[in-house]
């Protein structure tokens, strides 16, 4: 065999032991990836998800899709509703008067009415106001007692004649002589 021929077979192993080194590592490589999971069965568990109850299928029962979207319009706009009360009002000794103003803003677009109350006991309940209305005095039921009294003003949230949301914030009622 001449010199030549001997560098040839030299070059020709090794290519072929570079490709048989790559050829294991490819199937190393792919024997990795297929490998299944140590428990097959977990994989037949459902995951579980948060929330209870029942999910049904098809339309709501006697609702049509204008009554659905007014549904859930309603209920939008009761979650999303603004308030617009002074944090203080105020009383002349001896009056049934309170000054106050109260508004139901443009922004929301559901009727309201307004009660103030005084230690559980409603005082004074407002017409029915809808967006862009406002009061600025409401006739109480008595007298307030005290220099300064607290009182709840609750917003109560109306569409199509139901109540579908209350607010309440607490102010206080100066009484001036």
């Amino acid at each position: 065999m001449s010199e030549n021929d001997q560098s040839h077979q030299k070059n020709r192993n090794r290519w072929i032991g570079v490709g048989a080194i790559l050829m294991i590592a490819v199937l190393f490589i792919l024997l990795r990836s297929c490998q299944h999971d140590s428990d097959p069965e977990d994989k037949k568990k459902p995951i579980p998800l948060p929330g209870g109850g029942e999910v049904l299928d098809g339309d709501l029962p006697h609702m049509s899709d204008e009554a659905i979207r007014d549904y859930l319009k309603q209920k939008q706009d009761a979650s999303m509703f603004t308030v617009t009360v002074n944090s203080e009002a105020s009383i002349q000794k001896g009056s049934k008067t309170l000054q106050l103003m109260v508004a139901n803003p443009e922004r929301n677009s559901l009727e309201c009415y307004v009660e103030v109350i005084q230690e559980g006991e409603t005082l004074y309940t407002s017409p029915l106001m809808k967006p862009k209305q406002y009061i600025r005095k409401a006739e109480l039921s008595k007298p307030l007692a005290g220099y300064k009294n607290k009182l709840i003003v609750r917003y109560n949230i109306v569409h199509q004649g139901e109540i579908v949301g209350v607010q309440e914030t607490e102010i206080m009622a100066v009484t001036k002589s």
